[in-house]
């Protein structure tokens, strides 16, 4: 990987590369910086095979790190900053991390190991890279693991540059403009960061650890960008609340959930230059292992989204429970070999074992990755994506495996049972419902909010439940397996504005941003001192609420500022400052035609 970046900043070293936040870097001065970041990491021990930490937002010094690391022979691990300490010391350790690289005076959570400042960067001498094999480790991914503790998925340069050169799926090269805007611990990260880089394009940085709909359309606007991915939930927004986003773009790829057919038409409808494509790929297939250019008239009637052909070098089988090949129309586990395959789990030997086997028709040697979900392959080759034949569930594009949050809940001193299921809220989106078996003893039974806390402290914030009931006992089936269809559907949630202790909105724009609250969420008597997350409120209900205050009030709200002030009271006065600062005209408006949202509480109370 290393290795073609340097190529193209020898071809265009005076072309930008990279832009974040008014800094503009070009491809000549990111791989100079990089190389003197190796010479840093190098004389603090790192040689070929390690693998390095970095704890960075996502920032121009962030890739510097990541291209610093490779050119000193080392694979990278994200240690995400929005994620809990304990959560990456977990991660660092599976990893065997021996150094991490920070910002100066950070004080970086993997405190055995050894902290490296990116700013050592602007005084290290440059070092030549060092060489690598194509299947050395570029790279750890970590994911949600079914034994209670996340899984670091190993993807060697090979799988990058399999995956992201010598395609056709997307362009790459000189001319487009790529907003790299996925969550750091994504592998759609590497597509909107080494995509760019390694073909000569353009990447723009979204500031910030969470997208922002918002934002993503300002960037897309300023810096002309070309080129998209969303996860299927975060383009189900934008087309809803943020349809303007798309404008300019001419192509966008969508992943990581089922495609919504409706919303793939009105985005067509609106935007009938833009070339939609569907992917599919697990993180063991490096982002995508199929792709599938999308067509108004497909998505006309309603039907599923195919997820296409397999790109160039990588093989798909449909086999059977006997790894038999599955005729064309008939329904069968998907396994992948090839390029873009990952090398297996790090310190997970019993987990490789399992995942990655044997390919019976492939090269002596060659292993294929069982994905573990279903598809039917058509006569004309392509895939549909039919399930999964186990229980893991995407949540807004993150892979959760239940049995991760189950173990977390268990190990709360006042639990002795925990089971997880993914349900659909009252917008139909899914959410995760843990339902808990207090301890009997004298231990105080723990309430939802004290559940809620632990599970934080532990998990990322998408692997936290959205609500929690409490059961006696956990139903059964005769031959004692947990009965998943007798979970009880949780009650509905309630705000405090029809309590007694409840107090009641001071004001029409508070009283308006109630409104909002209980919209959005589908919740009844939202009050102002009820918390936005404590009601269901997730990162894709955020980005919802935002876009109605935008359009209703004509105020903007970042969506940091909604993580931190998370009441209609305490966002009153950022609403206040900014209302009516907006243009309305330009504020993010449902699709018109028939496609309109209903009028909104808050517009109809103003």
């Amino acid at each position: 990987m290393h290795e073609l970046f340097a190529q193209q900043a020898r071809r265009t070293p005076a072309a930008t590369a990279l832009v974040h936040d008014g800094q503009r870097l070009s491809y000549g001065e990111l791989d100079a910086r990089a190389d003197r970041l190796a010479g840093s990491l190098r004389r603090h021990g790192v040689r070929p095979g390690a693998l390095v930490g970095v704890y960075l937002e996502r920032s121009a010094e962030m890739v510097v790190a990541l291209l610093g690391t490779l050119k000193a022979g080392a694979g990278h691990v994200m240690l995400d900053p929005g994620f809990p300490a304990e959560r990456l010391r977990g991660m660092a350790a599976d990893a065997g991390v021996g150094v991490v690289v920070s910002r100066r005076g950070d004080r970086q959570p993997v405190t055995a190991a050894v902290s490296v400042a990116v700013e050592d960067a602007e005084q290290a001498e440059r070092i030549e890279p060092v060489a690598v094999r194509p299947h050395d480790p570029a790279c750890v991914m970590f994911t949600s693991g079914s034994t209670g503790r996340p899984k670091g998925i190993v993807a060697p340069h090979s799988a990058i540059t399999g995956t992201l050169t010598g395609q056709d799926f997307a362009s790459f090269g000189t001319g487009s403009v790529w907003l790299q805007c996925s969550p750091v611990s994504w592998d759609a990260f590497a597509l909107e960061l080494w995509g760019p880089l390694l073909n000569g394009g353009l990447c723009v940085l979204h500031p910030g650890q969470r997208p922002d709909p918002v934002v993503i359309a300002e960037l897309v606007d300023r810096h002309a960008v070309t080129s998209l991915y969303l996860s299927a939930s975060l383009f189900h927004v934008v087309v809803d609340e943020y349809p303007r986003a798309l404008d300019g773009v001419r192509e966008l790829i969508v992943g990581g959930e089922p495609l919504s057919p409706a919303h793939a038409a009105r985005a067509l409808r609106r935007h009938p230059g833009l070339r939609l494509s569907n992917g599919y790929g697990p993180v063991e297939g490096m982002v995508f292992l199929t792709v599938h250019p999308v067509t108004a008239e497909e998505v006309r009637d309603g039907r599923p989204v195919p997820v296409g052909r397999p790109l160039a070098g990588k093989r798909l089988r449909v086999l059977d429970e006997r790894l038999r090949p599955v005729t064309d129309g008939g329904v069968g586990e998907l396994y992948a070999a090839g390029a873009g395959v990952a090398l297996g789990y790090c310190g997970r030997p019993e987990l490789t074992a399992e995942r990655f086997v044997a390919d019976p028709s492939g090269p002596s040697g060659e292993r294929m990755y069982r994905t573990g979900d279903l598809v039917r392959r058509r006569a004309d080759g392509v895939l549909e994506y039919l399930g999964r034949a186990d229980s893991q569930v995407k949540i807004r594009g993150f892979r959760v495996e239940p049995g991760e949050v189950e173990t977390v809940l268990a190990g709360h001193p006042g639990v002795v049972r925990a089971a997880v299921v993914a349900r659909p809220d009252s917008t139909g989106e899914k959410r995760l419902v843990a339902y808990v078996v207090p301890r009997d003893g004298d231990l105080r039974r723990p309430s939802e909010g004290e559940l809620r806390e632990h599970a934080a402290r532990l998990l990322a914030d998408y692997l936290v439940p959205a609500a929690f009931v409490l059961l006696d006992a956990l139903p059964l089936t005769p031959n004692g397996k947990l009965d998943r269809a007798a979970l009880p559907e949780p009650g509905p949630v309630t705000g405090s504005l029809d309590s007694a202790a409840g107090r009641r909105p001071s004001g029409p724009v508070e009283e308006a941003l109630c409104g909002l609250f209980s919209e959005v969420l589908g919740v009844a008597s939202v009050g102002p001192e009820d918390d936005f997350f404590e009601l269901g409120g997730n990162s894709l209900t955020v980005a919802r609420l935002l876009g109605r205050i935008r359009l209703t009030l004509g105020a903007r709200v970042g969506v940091r500022t909604l993580f931190e002030c998370r009441t209609p009271a305490a966002l009153l006065p950022h609403v206040e400052e900014t209302a009516g600062k907006v243009d309305r005209a330009d504020a993010p408006a449902p699709v018109p035609a028939g496609d309109t949202l209903p009028l909104s509480y808050a517009q109809r109370r103003l």
